[in-house]
């Protein structure tokens, strides 16, 4: 009898959290694609993606890199810079996509 399933720390627990991060950040790809840069901006500056379930499912190394990169975006919309704000929010995707 195997025990392999057992061991709490085997599964990646945060794959719920990763999906709400995941669709937040691709929320605010719309809005820029639709023109809704001030919702966007909103959202990144006011940093409505963190709640308890992203920030306790995912783990920490993970969520600060992805902070940095919405961090980036942030700065970016404050700057007015559209372009810079995507390839931010997509490397902050790209963070949790397999192979990355």
């Amino acid at each position: 009898m195997s025990d392999q399933g057992s061991d709490p720390h085997s599964i990646f627990t945060g794959s719920q959290a990763t999906a709400n991060l995941v669709g937040w950040i691709d929320e605010l790809l719309m809005n820029l694609r639709e023109g809704r840069v001030n919702d966007a901006r909103g959202a990144l500056e006011g940093e409505t993606w963190r709640t308890a379930r992203i920030e306790d499912g995912i783990p920490r190394p993970i969520l600060e890199q992805a902070r940095e990169s919405l961090s980036r975006a942030a700065g970016a919309l404050a700057d007015g810079s559209v372009g810079e704000a995507e390839e931010a929010l997509l490397q902050a995707r790209s963070r949790f996509m397999p192979g990355a």
